[in-house]
């Protein structure tokens, strides 16, 4: 009964994280949270049925991993508008847009409206079409390479996962 148990539990968790792993690709989705929560789950769950797949130092790993890809989206553009020099209020308006974009048309309106955002906050700021376009398209090029490092955070642990729940055997 114990081993059915698990069974369920671990393939309840594979689901969870595969969905969350297409979350990475689609904004509406938690993505790399809604990984590292299922993990989480599995690892109270084993506990409590007197297992322990995942240890603390494993799991402790993974939270490491899950905060620096998981916000990725956040701290990539913010350090690439730094660099760039757009304006506080462009990343403002790249959030926002972004946001609405997603209840719209997920995907496609996340990334339009954050290009749309960016360019219309840069424009307001600087009065020049071209500097706006060009520090839209960067924006969004930074939000794309986040979202690559959120995908692949979330694989990651996807695999120690695995690799954990495997070797405990």
């Amino acid at each position: 009964m114990v081993e059915l148990s698990q069974a369920v539990a671990f393939g309840l968790a594979a689901g969870f994280i595969f969905l969350g792993i297409i979350g990475t690709l689609i904004p509406i989705i938690p993505g790399t949270f809604l990984v590292w929560v299922t993990v989480l789950l599995y690892a109270l769950f084993e506990r409590v049925n007197g297992f322990m797949a995942i240890d603390i130092w494993s799991f402790a790993f993974l939270t490491l991993i899950a905060l620096v890809t998981g916000l990725a989206d956040v701290w990539l553009p913010l350090l690439g508008g730094t660099v760039r020099k757009t304006s506080k209020r462009a990343m403002l308006f790249g959030l926002i847009g972004g946001t609405i974009g997603t209840f719209i048309a997920p995907l496609v309106g996340t990334i339009a409206g954050y290009a749309l955002g960016i360019l219309l906050g840069e424009f307001h700021k600087v009065r020049d079409v071209s500097k706006a376009f060009r520090a839209s398209l960067e924006g969004v090029a930074h939000w794309g390479v986040g979202t690559v490092i959120q995908f692949a955070g979330a694989v990651l642990i996807m695999i120690i996962f695995i690799w954990q729940v495997l070797i405990s055997l």
